[in-house]
């Protein structure tokens, strides 16, 4: 495994979402799967000195939230759709950003490409130099997806394009050249969060209540996921409509409230089959105790969502692990 202070270039095809998770640098990611499929994803990175830029590629949707430990900066082309960040459909000049401790909440199409940078350390330092006022006036206001210069981000996107492409699927870069390529890649980045217009203070009332209403809903399931909750009892915990509270889901993350809950649960029953102690896993255990009480249909909605069975999952990590 390469150490976390070498400098590289590594492409990887992952057909399991926790392998995205443990190529995060810095983030404490969640990842739910939100539509029905098998997963697969490429991913390609630059790590140079204090910056990890990674291009991720999935056939699914997915929701990706989690606390960042350092200044984080997403752009995602939307050949696919408009993805969402805190809920807001993000436009083609729009960067999306995080700075260390706060949340990245991104809610991406399938097919889109995502290219998520972080920047630690000296990095960002020089970042927010190069920045200036105009930057640091646009990184206090992260919550909503910050307007830039559309050209600047796609001229980004073909700059790490053409690195990938010219190093190869999996190369070690010398210190001289990870400098450089640092350097240049900040200086545009930059350039580009300069351009475009400032943050707007005024949010739109309608769309700032239906993100409010699922944060509610959201918090309310999580406190325990595996109590069954139907469409009134979570119109009730909103205060709002049944065709209030769909709308909003659907802006959101695409998908039903109905839908939204099962896929939650029958992605925390994937994660626990894929990381829990796997010479005692029982999946009958592992589905009541996220609240599928009816095996059958527990095994045929999990090959629905992934593409295998639960007992598959199951083989492969116990095969893996070569018990």
């Amino acid at each position: 495994m390469k150490q976390a202070n070498q400098n590289y270039i590594r492409s990887t095809r992952l057909t399991d979402i926790l392998d995205l998770q443990r190529i995060a640098r810095g983030v404490n990611m969640d990842i739910t799967q939100l539509d029905a499929g098998s997963f697969e994803s490429d991913v390609a990175q630059l790590k140079v000195r204090n910056v990890l830029a990674s291009l991720i590629t999935s056939n699914r949707r997915l929701r990706l939230q989690g606390n960042v430990n350092f200044l984080t900066v997403s752009f995602i082309s939307q050949e696919s759709g408009s993805p969402k960040w805190h809920g807001i459909s993000a436009k083609p000049d729009d960067v999306l950003a995080a700075n260390s401790g706060e949340i990245f909440d991104l809610v991406f199409p399938p097919g889109a490409a995502a290219y998520c940078v972080s920047v630690t350390g000296n990095a960002e330092v020089t970042l927010r130099n190069l920045g200036g006022p105009v930057l640091a006036g646009k990184l206090s206001g992260t919550a909503h997806p910050i307007s830039c210069d559309p050209n600047a981000i796609r001229q980004i996107g073909d700059w790490l394009a053409e690195r990938f492409d010219g190093f190869g699927a999996d190369a070690e870069l010398s210190n001289g050249l990870a400098m450089e390529l640092e350097q240049e890649f900040l200086r545009r980045l930059a350039a580009c969060m300069r351009a475009g217009q400032a943050i707007s203070s005024d949010g739109d009332s309608a769309i700032s209540g239906k993100i409010d209403i699922v944060r509610r809903v959201e918090q309310h399931l999580l406190e325990d996921l595996a109590i069954p909750q139907s469409v009134d009892d979570l119109c009730h915990v909103a205060g709002t409509s049944r065709r209030t509270l769909e709308y909003a889901f659907r802006a959101y993350f695409g998908t039903s409230p109905q839908r939204f809950i099962k896929a939650l649960r029958l992605n925390a029953a994937r994660s626990d089959l894929l990381r829990g102690d796997v010479s005692s896993a029982k999946i009958v255990e592992i589905a009541s105790g996220w609240g599928f009480t009816h095996m059958g249909q527990f095994s045929a909605d999990y090959r629905r969502m992934f593409g295998e069975k639960p007992s598959e999952t199951l083989h492969r990590i116990l095969t893996h692990h070569g018990a």
